[in-house]
């Protein structure tokens, strides 16, 4: 079974570390950005399974790379799960956060900071189909 490759974009270093070192226990390969447009580079080369994407980012949000990967006819079916400390987004189930949006689909998983580490853990098994390991 190949590992699951997830790329992490959060602006917070210690969130990146902590989930990074997190899923790499977990058998997942991955990479991490500290931005919006790091991200789109990273997905350009590193080729992820999947994406946990923080809220707020310096420069473009996380719904700006949200918006520009499902937009993107090579990225539109990337599994996406956004990460965010805000109830408001948690509770509408995101249709705050999409708000203009509408004509392009929203992530795919939303999880609440601090991140629940097996609700993490299921919505990516749940999205890249079942491929991690069991631990």
């Amino acid at each position: 079974m190949k590992p699951v490759r997830v790329l992490v974009v959060d602006d917070d270093p210690d969130v990146a570390d902590y989930l990074t070192s997190f899923l790499e226990d977990h058998g997942c390969i991955v990479e991490s950005a500290a931005s919006a447009a790091q991200a789109v580079g990273v997905v350009e080369t590193f080729r992820p399974d999947a994406l946990l994407v923080d809220v707020m980012l310096p420069g473009r949000s996380g719904l700006d790379l949200v918006v520009t990967l499902r937009r993107d006819p090579r990225w539109s079916e990337l599994p996406l799960v956004v990460i965010t400390g805000s109830d408001q987004i948690l509770q509408d189930d995101g249709r705050s956060y999409m708000g203009s949006h509408a004509d392009v689909r929203g992530p795919d998983g939303m999880l609440a900071k601090p991140v629940d580490r097996q609700a993490l853990l299921e919505v990516l098994d749940s999205l890249c189909g079942g491929l991690l390991p069991r631990a």
